[in-house]
């Protein structure tokens, strides 16, 4: 298995370190180079041998890249949960307004009157319950093009799925890619393997030919 470019753990960035955004997955397609002893090395004997040397390449790049890209996206997501913790710090330390739009997420203490309101039990002598209601008349209006998200985390949850929808396009398109590579080499390999096969055959006795 490759063995990729990976963070040590005492070198992931902690919430004060600058983490780039990933702009270019390029980087992802560089994978270190398997475990060979150049000195004794013996180049392909026939055509088959190379083939075959080709396949177990790609292979082996398949892996490296797809452990590429997952490390990129996950660093990718760390730094957007760092961005929005650090942006929302600041609002909720800061006595300014928060700009138009925009709140910080519920402060602990909200998040438990909330649970304490959820939990508290009902009024006695009151209907809770919702009458006369035609279901088949409900419509759900369209969401509204574009809307500003309403706090800090709603923006990073958008932009993670956002990341996470990349993520997936690109992981499935490299792979795809390589998947066709290896298709191409393994029809390559098994004409060459059926040429060698046919040599000294009779033309009625080669694969295709008809003959029984």
């Amino acid at each position: 298995m490759p063995q990729s470019v990976q963070e040590p753990e005492t070198s992931r960035p902690r919430a004060s370190e600058h983490i780039p955004p990933l702009t270019n997955i390029a980087p992802g397609i560089f994978v270190p180079l398997q475990d060979v002893d150049l000195t004794h090395f013996e180049p392909p004997r026939d055509r088959i041998e190379r083939l075959k040397s080709i396949l177990s390449s790609i292979d082996y790049h398949r892996e490296g890249v797809r452990e590429n890209l997952l490390y990129m996206f996950e660093r990718e997501k760390r730094r957007l949960v760092q961005q929005a913790a650090e942006a929302e710090q600041q609002l909720l330390g800061s006595t300014a307004l928060p700009p138009q739009g925009r709140r910080p997420g519920l402060s602990p203490s909200e998040v438990d009157e909330l649970i304490a309101n959820m939990e508290a039990p009902a009024q006695p002598g009151v209907d809770y319950n919702v009458h006369n209601i035609v279901l088949s008349e409900l419509t759900v209006p369209p969401p509204a093009a574009g809307p500003p998200p309403a706090s800090i985390r709603d923006a990073a949850v958008r932009d993670l799925l956002v990341m996470v929808e990349r993520a997936v396009a690109d992981l499935h398109g490299v792979e795809n890619f390589l998947l066709k590579k290896r298709e191409e080499y393994l029809a390559l390999l098994d004409r060459e393997i059926q040429r060698l096969e046919e040599v000294g055959m009779r033309p009625e006795e080669r694969r295709g030919s008809g003959g029984s």
